[in-house]
Parts: structure tokens; sequence; C-alpha cells
């Protein structure tokens, strides 16, 4: 990790009651809360718990946040704006971090698997523009069911295209991670803090195996300007509340490393990865890929990074000039994509949040570089980075590189 991160685990103190964006109402529907967290969610109870350790949480939202487009908002607190977010990730209890499967993974049999073979759009089709080549399975019919998630040694095999098999999982047919904890509910009258009448719920929680936890990665204080004393990054041992249902655990330093699956790339052809899932302006398409394919991102120097950032946080009528940007372009378009369902992202700010539906973790992008050494380039703003083009900072698109290539099973 190029940038100054922190690690930590969190370790429930129970289940975790993770929520989907579907209505739950108390007497006619279900709690679908055996999920697995997402960055967003967790982002916020690290800043909730940073702001109540640190001079207390603000009741209201009564300061004047940066103006946006010329509008100004008011926010409940500028402090720990700077935090940045990677994860989380489920570690098991011998250290080992797991990921979300790629999507271009299929079963191949019985005990083997497969890639999807990336062929040129030869037919007549709606595959959306700027595509052009599709993935295409071509693996043995199979009843099979692969894994949600991968160890970090098969994810790094699956990027170099080695991936042939997966280990047998103990039981085969459940996650060996967590489990399903299904517990009914009653509602609470606010007023009075009684049950109810006849408002039963049912709920399903999210129970970790045991010695598992969530591994996650924050951004220390930045180092170009004047650190702030009242800001510091104190999680170590701190009670976090996380989810719904006002469950919360334990912030632990991480006894391990972070470490996201990695490779050396050789050749033209790169894939990216989403290990979190994205919300992009284009719905499945990135902002940073344009309407023919080609991508728009360039070759920053860290060291020139703050000073690239500075207008548009000192003039609210700034925009971007691309035919004055003087950073080195790079040479790559987009040709396929292998995108899951939407997923639908939300929440709660003392009224509900705007709703986005993002590109799940596991989709996988599939660049064509105009040569090898573009192609490292790509790799190396992809690589390990958030992309998103919304909540980047809270750890939305979060994605690593692999190769694959043409017409054959990588």
């Amino acid at each position: 990790m190029s940038d100054p991160f922190k690690v930590f685990d969190f370790i429930p103190a129970d289940t975790l009651f993770c929520r989907d964006q579907r209505p739950l109402a108390a007497g006619h529907s279900f709690g679908r809360g055996a999920n697995w967290p997402l960055p967003t969610v967790l982002h916020s109870a690290i800043r909730t718990a940073l702001l109540r350790a640190n001079g207390g949480l603000p009741t209201r939202k009564g300061v004047d946040g940066r103006a946006r487009k010329g509008i100004a908002k008011k926010v409940a607190s500028t402090k720990y704006q700077w935090l940045n977010l990677r994860g989380p990730f489920p570690v098991d209890e011998k250290g080992v971090m797991y990921f979300p499967i790629p999507r271009d993974l299929v079963p191949d049999g019985k005990d083997k698997v497969a890639y999807l073979k990336i062929i040129p759009n030869a037919g007549t089709n709606n595959l959306p523009v700027p595509l052009t080549h599709l993935a295409a399975s071509f693996a043995a019919p199979s009843k099979a069911k692969l894994p949600e998630w991968i160890s970090e040694s098969e994810y790094a095999a699956y990027l170099a295209g080695n991936l042939t098999a997966l280990p047998e999982r103990e039981p085969p047919e459940r996650e060996p991670l967590w489990d399903s904890e299904h517990r009914m509910g009653v509602e609470i009258n606010p007023a009075t803090h009684t049950a109810a009448e006849g408002k039963l719920y049912a709920a399903e929680h999210l129970r970790l195996r045991d010695g598992v936890r969530l591994r996650f990665a924050v951004s220390e204080p930045p180092k170009h300007k004047p650190a702030d004393p009242s800001e510091p990054l104190s999680l170590a041992e701190h009670i976090l509340q996380l989810g719904g249902e006002q469950r919360f655990g334990k912030v632990s330093p991480a006894s391990g490393d972070w470490k996201l699956p990695e490779i050396s790339i050789a050749g033209n052809l790169i894939k990216w990865v989403l290990l979190t899932p994205a919300i992009f302006v284009h719905g499945w398409r990135p902002g940073w890929v344009d309407e023919a394919g080609h991508v728009k991102l360039r070759v920053v120097d860290k060291a020139t990074r703050a000073e690239r950032r500075r207008p548009r946080y000192d003039n609210q009528d700034w925009k971007y000039d691309e035919a004055n940007d003087q950073a080195e372009r790079i040479g790559a378009k987009l040709v396929a994509a292998c995108v899951g369902k939407p997923q639908v992202v939300g929440g709660w700010d003392d009224q509900p949040k705007p709703t986005s539906l993002a590109v799940p973790s596991g989709s996988v992008y599939y660049f064509r570089a105009d040569n090898e050494t573009e192609a490292q380039k790509l790799a190396g703003v992809l690589q390990g980075r958030c992309k998103s083009d919304f909540f980047g900072e809270k750890g939305l698109g979060l994605g690593v590189c692999g190769m694959w290539q043409e017409g054959s099973e990588a």
C-alpha cells in the first residue's frame, strides 16, 4: 500500500445485522441482514466513533461544508474528512484474508473452475457501446456452486490465469466464514418504550465463525497540511457500533499485514477486478472511460497529487480542463466487461439517503493497452486504488489488476 494506512481488525461481540435496502416493517416483512457490511457503512461507523471519542458527536447539521457547484451544504462536522477506508474483508483464525470471487469464474464439471473466454463480438446483439468483445462460458455443464469468497493465494493464482480448482469447503454447502442466524423481534413503541402488540418481525443476522474477523485499513492524517490535534486516529480498543439493531464489537490493531492480491503484469491485456462495489456515473461504465472506450485516467506523481486537488477546494467554480492537463496520458481502451446484477446502496442520515445502483464486487473490466508500457501505467493507477466515481474515499471501487488472453480461458 503506497499511502500511509493503519490496519485494524473488528471483532463483533455477537451477530451483525447489515440489512439490504428492501423495506422492513414490523408485522409484515423480513429483515435480510446476513450481508457483508458495505465499506460505506463501516466508514460511517468509524467516523462516528472517532467524533464521539474526540470532542463529542454533533446532534445536528449546523456547520458550513464545502460548496459544490455553487450550492452550500450544511454538515454535522468537518472533522475527519480526510478519513479514507480500504475494506472490510474477512480474515480467518489463521490470518488468511478472503476476497469476493471474480464473476468471470464458472464451475467446470465437479471439481474444477474455468475462466470465461473473451471473444470478439462477431454477431448482431445489444452489446453496449463501446464494448467489442463478449465474455462467454465454454465450461462443461455443472450444478456445482462456487464459494462467494476465495483466499488471497487463490486470488493471486486467478489474476495470473492459473486457477484451475478450488479446495473443498467444510461443509461444502455453507460458507466457511459465517452463518446466517434467524431471529424474531418485536416493534418497540418509541413513546412508551414498550412492545407494540402484534408487531412481530423476522430478521436474519450474520454470525462469524470462531476466529473470523473483519480487517480494514484507514488512512493516517494528511502530511501536506498541519495536523489538527483534535483529530487523532485513536481507533485501537474502541467499541464500534456497526450496522443495525445496535450491533457492536471491538477494534484492535491487526496482527497481520494489509496485502491485496497482486501479480507482475506482462503484455498489453489488463483486467481490473472489483473487490468492493463501485458507483459509476454511467451505470456499469466508469466515468473515467469515455463513450469510445478510451481510458481518461492520467499518471499523477504522488508528490503533486495534493497540488492537483487544491484548486477544486479553493475555487467552488473550478472545472476540470482536460486540454490543459499536463499529466501523462494512458493509451488503453475498454473492450469487454463481466458485470453482476446491480447492488442497491443507500442509508440513513436523519432521513433516507439517495439510493444508488452499484456495480457489485467481483465484476471484471477488460482493457487493451497500446503496448506493454501503457499496460504497466494503467495497472499502476488501478491496482489497490479506489476508482469509484462516488464514495471512493469510503472504500467503494477498490480493485486489483490481472492479465487475460483473447479467445482463451484467461
